[in-house]
């Protein structure tokens, strides 16, 4: 009796310290900070690097639907072809692309302070169709399409949306930081379906 007493005790406490090491183990990773480099554009400045550290991104303190209201009261006859939001520089900023009958628009916001850094027109020498613009109505937002990917990476960092429209579907492109490297999820924004 003694001898079963001392084997049961033995192997439930491998299977404790087992459980426990494994549950320390995998805390410890997902907490993990990323550290990363991004190259950054501006038209008018050289391309640039900038190193980011996963707990200390920049804040988004603007909302998707505010980014796009602000084109809309710019533009208001212009429908929306494409949803960006990525780093530059310190800041994260919303770069909205669309188009209205005589012209191309875009438009940058910054999204921390809701202050627009840049908009242009361009009159369109050629036609898009119609069926190639975004219906927001009917698509996900960023914030659910950033769950749907933090669920593919689990423990990765976000660092950048794209919402396009790719031959009749739109599309979220969701850039991520898991350990060193680079991960790029696409959903498909009305049917929540990874790609």
């Amino acid at each position: 009796m003694r001898k079963f007493f001392i084997i049961t005790s033995s192997i439930i406490t491998g299977l404790l310290v087992g459980i426990i090491g494994t549950t320390i183990y995998l805390n410890n990773q997902s907490s993990k900070v990323s550290n990363f480099t991004i190259r950054t554009t501006n038209l008018a400045a050289k391309p640039k690097m900038i190193s980011y550290s996963s707990n200390n991104l920049p804040q988004i303190n603007l909302s998707q639907d505010s980014a796009v209201q602000k084109f809309k009261s710019l533009y208001t006859h212009a429908v929306v072809k494409s949803i960006t939001l990525s780093l530059s520089k310190d800041i994260y900023v919303y770069d909205i692309v669309g188009y209205d009958d005589r012209k191309d628009c875009t438009i940058q916001v910054d999204a921390t302070n809701n202050k627009i850094l840049g908009q242009s027109t361009q009159v369109l020498d050629y036609d898009y169709e119609k069926d190639a613009s975004l219906n927001l109505k009917k698509t996900i937002s960023r914030q659910e399409a950033n769950e749907i990917a933090l669920k593919e990476f689990s423990g990765g960092t976000p660092i950048s949306w794209e919402l396009t429209d790719d031959n009749n579907q739109s599309i979220w492109e969701v850039k991520m930081i898991h350990g060193k490297h680079k991960h790029t999820v696409k959903i498909n924004a009305r049917t929540k379906a990874v790609i």
